[in-house]
């Protein structure tokens, strides 16, 4: 080739490199326009530097390339491995909150799906640059032990907050602390029903505490609703309005500095994928996947719920929310208590099934009591000394002191 056709060539490439970033920039200011959401301030070198990582080179030179996920022809989606970006190619990320057990790890797993970008957490333990990753997950300040404080001021500006209700998240984290202690494999196992009972009566009021500190936080934190996507987790694994929460969130990422996201026709397929068919979430077995509730406990719940309400009554997102919750809460039949009692001879038992509520006032005189069908016995079974002599003693309470129970790293949990 002479030097007339090389020159030739190398002006050609120029002005495609030059039309290319006016496109991409004209695109972005598009963009602004095209989505309820503020975008964060982005220089407008930093847009240049994030176009010419588009621009066709050679593999040696091409730093800003990930793989997104497929549309395939038929309508269908093919998932492919998230990587972090490199080099120049800038991520302003986003927090991914939630309260411990609402699945956190299925939500981890679709926002990389939809962007073909690498999550990481507070607690670094995927080693990945914060500037190179789409999102990263906390559940600050439900859990404080990690490196929060220290990243929040230098990495983030905006955040979705994943909710769910306490009465399943709490029960969902507590199956990730039994299958912790007794080293199991995380989301197989669902805790034995006494040993929920054990940790709900000894740390159910402390961790809606947690649970509304941590609503309180978030909501605080990001005043500006642009700033702060809501999610809650019974709409996002919803088979109805499900893929409509999906777009949400796909719409909040595509707002993020140097972040794509796939095609929306494609949404409904990464959805219907990772969170309805559940190949991201838990699969956990045995045990009830309901857990009871004292009468207690849900009138708990429910006013944690009203004082949320109360204080947040302008942001009707979350008040709809939470009105939901209360709905919610208000149709579980609270656990039955078995009481025992005895007739004025000390026999005959005779149980009455009683909600808490009920407990204070409830007495069993003994001339109330049904008659009892009296049966012929030897006296070498039942002496009659004996019988007649039988002390009815009061059984105290059985208690359950409150356990130290560690912490799991936050991408063991979710639902």
């Amino acid at each position: 080739m002479d030097d007339h056709q090389t020159n030739a060539t190398r002006r050609r490439r120029a002005l495609f490199g030059s039309a290319t970033l006016i496109f991409f920039t004209a695109g972005v200011a598009t963009l602004r326009h095209a989505f309820p959401y503020d975008a964060p301030t982005v220089d407008s070198s930093d847009i240049i530097h994030d176009a010419k990582s588009m621009i066709p080179s050679s593999p040696q030179t091409d730093i800003g390339r990930r793989a997104l996920s497929i549309a395939l022809p038929d309508g269908g989606c093919e998932i492919t491995e998230p990587k972090p970006t490199r080099g120049g190619h800038i991520i302003a990320p986003i927090w991914q909150a939630s309260f411990p057990g609402s699945g956190s790890r299925m939500t981890w797993n679709f926002v990389q799906a939809l962007t073909g970008i690498k999550t990481n957490s507070d607690r670094k333990d995927n080693g990945f640059r914060y500037a190179h990753v789409v999102a990263s997950k906390t559940h600050w300040p439900a859990i404080t032990d990690t490196d929060f404080e220290a990243l929040d001021p230098k990495y983030f500006s905006r955040a979705m907050l994943i909710l769910r209700n306490p009465v399943h998240a709490i029960p969902s984290y507590f199956n990730a602390l039994y299958e912790q202690e007794n080293h199991l494999a995380t989301h197989t196992i669902r805790a034995p029903e006494e040993d929920w009972i054990k940790y709900r009566d000894s740390e159910f009021v402390r961790r809606l505490g947690l649970y509304e500190e941590m609503t309180i936080y978030w909501m605080e934190k990001y005043p500006d609703r642009s700033s702060l996507l809501l999610v809650p987790y019974e709409a996002l694994t919803d088979t109805d309005i499900g893929p409509t929460v999906a777009a949400q969130i796909a719409d909040f990422l595509r707002q993020g500095k140097g972040v794509s996201v796939i095609e929306p026709e494609t949404v409904p397929c990464i959805w219907e994928k990772l969170v309805n068919k559940g190949e991201s979430g838990s699969q956990r077995t045995g045990g009830p996947s309901q857990r009871p509730y004292t009468q207690q406990n849900l009138i708990d719940a429910v006013a944690m719920f009203h004082r949320l309400m109360g204080r947040y009554h302008y942001d009707q997102s979350l008040v709809s929310i939470l009105q939901n919750y209360i709905n919610a809460v208000s149709n579980i039949e609270p656990q039955a208590i078995y009481v025992v009692g005895h007739d004025q001879w000390g026999v005959g038992e005779f149980a009455e099934a009683v909600t808490a509520q009920e407990l204070p006032a409830l007495e069993f005189p003994a001339e109330e009591l049904p008659a009892q069908e009296i049966q012929e016995v030897s006296a070498e079974e039942f002496p009659a000394e004996e019988l007649l002599a039988q002390e009815i003693q009061e059984v105290p309470a059985e208690e359950f002191p409150a356990q130290e129970i560690p912490e799991v790293a936050a991408e063991e949990i979710t639902a």
